[in-house]
């Protein structure tokens, strides 16, 4: 049975054996990371309606960049379940580890969503349908904005 979360205006499901972790409702963000008992972490940053994603996303990258040195990053678009979603895939190492991470977002009427998730190579090819059916659950909750 899935674990679900339901607060700052989301809901959504992950896998009973992931820890919620460093769980934060004073932001904006408000934000929480979800955690495999592995390396892989899925991590939801909720803004109010109409905030800019560019400069976040430019931040979290640019904050891998500065503790991994070698990011490679590439823009993308990419559906999720009936949801088109923007962001950037990135890769790096840390230590001997390929790491795989990607970053989306999402302007709904009522939020501006961004989530980040990663985990080393490995376990990201094991754990992406996973990271994708956490974000299906939220999305089947909530009504982006037309384009």
């Amino acid at each position: 049975m899935p674990a679900v979360f339901e607060n700052f205006g989301v809901r959504l499901m992950y896998p009973d054996n992931w820890q919620l972790i460093d769980v934060d409702g004073g932001g904006p963000p408000m934000e929480f990371t979800l955690q495999s008992q592995e390396t892989a972490c899925w991590t939801l940053y909720i803004y109010p309606a109409g905030h800019e994603v560019r400069s976040k996303v430019k931040e979290i990258v640019e904050g891998l960049q500065d503790e991994y040195k070698e990011v490679e990053v590439l823009p993308t678009e990419e559906m999720i379940g009936d949801t088109k979603t923007k962001g950037v895939d990135l890769a790096f190492f840390y230590l001997d580890l390929l790491v795989e991470a990607k970053i989306r977002t999402l302007r709904t009427p009522s939020a501006t969503l961004i989530w980040h998730y990663q985990a080393e190579s490995r376990e990201f090819e094991e754990r992406e349908p996973v990271f994708k059916a956490i974000a299906i659950s939220m999305l089947q909750t909530l009504v982006p904005l037309p384009e």
